[in-house]
């Protein structure tokens, strides 16, 4: 990485500049880095590997269905519609947001700041009637002497507001002790502060035009003059048009081609290196990035790759999200939960799925309304919820009847 070292000074002084414009909005403070380029959450999304990052997981997380189920006796459950919690978290949380809009929001303070933070209001019956995203850089957890915690949220007017963690829903990325988190950007901020000085030094470098295609050289040296001459001369050889005109020289001059140097070949490895870390931070399969190079590495097809994604990356953020929502919106009934459907994440390609359908069918555990449903077709009335079994099967607890001598002397 040394050939970078001289342009991280430069780098820093163009991103000083305009560092006022990407503040605005948040009050993080701009973190140094050793590659001399100030790193918050919100410069870090002028990168395309984290701003894809963020949007993939916000776009699944707001748009997969969460409903509230309430279990049903023996087995069973049906959707809870009536609950107060059912149309926060599927249709308006609060009168400024929709579901899609108020989880898109809660995802990307998680994977950006470190935690998703909502404050629950209640109305005189202790029913949940709205949720308002809180900005987690200016909320701080506080453990009081009591044991319990709150939670202080600094206003625009300076005024500091305290809440109960009753009446808080907090989704964080990782959190350092049972009530603290971590910002994904700070604790990756060399990585990060990389990744912006190699889109620094690419910019710089194109910008200046420090890169030529070729070299003139001159066996003497140029009359006094003549250099104006020669360069209004090579402007007849630029451009498209130009490409394959022959060059006339004089003089004695020749021309050079050269290739790619060395060092900017390692500058092209290396961004591509810092795209496999940013996604290293959010378990990003490379090809969500648009990085092919190695996205079916040892065997795994995209549609596998896609499956490991809805496995290790959004299950586990869908488990906590579900998790925290039954604590702190549907209390201690436990007949209600709330739950993600990631039925459409994980549907495969059409002739498989009906190869899965068929043998749900014809062993008596898949109707055909249930296929219907699950490819959010309509039923096709009473007859659609009848489940078969194939003729040959009988209930294993039961004893075999005896073939009788009559039945024997038949065969």
């Amino acid at each position: 990485m040394s050939y970078l070292l001289p342009f991280f000074k430069e780098v820093r002084s163009a991103f000083s500049d305009s560092i006022s414009s990407f503040l605005s909005g948040n009050d993080s403070l701009p973190t140094d880095t050793n590659a001399g380029v100030p790193v918050t959450e919100q410069l870090a999304m002028t990168l395309t590997a984290v701003y894809a990052s963020i949007k993939i997981l916000a776009d699944t997380f707001a748009s997969l269905p969460l409903h509230v189920y309430e279990a049903l006796e023996p087995r069973g459950n049906r959707r809870a519609k009536e609950s107060p919690a059912y149309r926060l978290l599927h249709d308006t949380p609060n009168p400024e947001l929709t579901s899609y809009q108020w989880r898109s929001l809660t995802s990307v303070h998680r994977n950006l700041w470190g935690a998703g933070i909502s404050e629950i209001e209640f109305n005189s019956t202790g029913k949940p009637v709205a949720l308002w995203p809180l900005p987690p850089w200016r909320t701080t957890p506080k453990r009081l002497p009591n044991k319990s915690i709150i939670y202080e949220v600094l206003l625009d007017s300076g005024e500091k507001k305290y809440l109960p963690s009753y009446a808080t829903l907090v989704f964080p990325t990782i959190s350092t002790s049972s009530f603290e988190w971590q910002s994904p950007i700070a604790l990756h901020r060399e990585t990060v502060g990389m990744a912006m000085a190699l889109n620094a030094y690419g910019a710089l470098t194109f910008g200046q035009g420090t890169n030529p295609s070729g070299i003139l050289y001159h066996p003497g040296k140029l009359a006094p003059g003549s250099e104006k001459s020669l360069e209004e001369k090579m402007k007849a050889y630029r451009g498209l048009s130009t490409k394959h005109r022959i060059m006339l020289l004089d003089q004695g001059m020749k021309f050079e081609r050269i290739g790619l140097p060395p060092e900017d070949a390692q500058y092209l490895q290396t961004r591509k290196f810092c795209i496999a870390d940013i996604a290293r931070i959010y378990s990003m399969p490379l090809h969500m990035l648009q990085e092919h190079d190695k996205s079916t590495s040892f065997g795994t097809g995209i549609e596998e790759m896609n499956i490991g994604f809805v496995t290790f990356t959004m299950r586990p953020m869908l488990v906590q999200a579900e998790q925290e929502i039954n604590r702190r919106l549907l209390g201690d009934n436990k007949a209600f939960f709330a739950e993600f459907n990631v039925e459409g994440l994980l549907r495969g390609k059409l002739l498989d799925r009906y190869a899965a359908y068929a043998i749900g069918r014809q062993w008596g555990f898949k109707s055909a309304n249930d296929v219907r449903d699950t490819e959010n077709e309509n039923p096709i009335g009473e007859q659609g919820d009848k489940y078969l079994t194939p003729f040959n099967m009988m209930d294993a607890s039961k004893e075999q009847e005896p073939i009788s001598k009559d039945k024997e002397e038949m065969k």
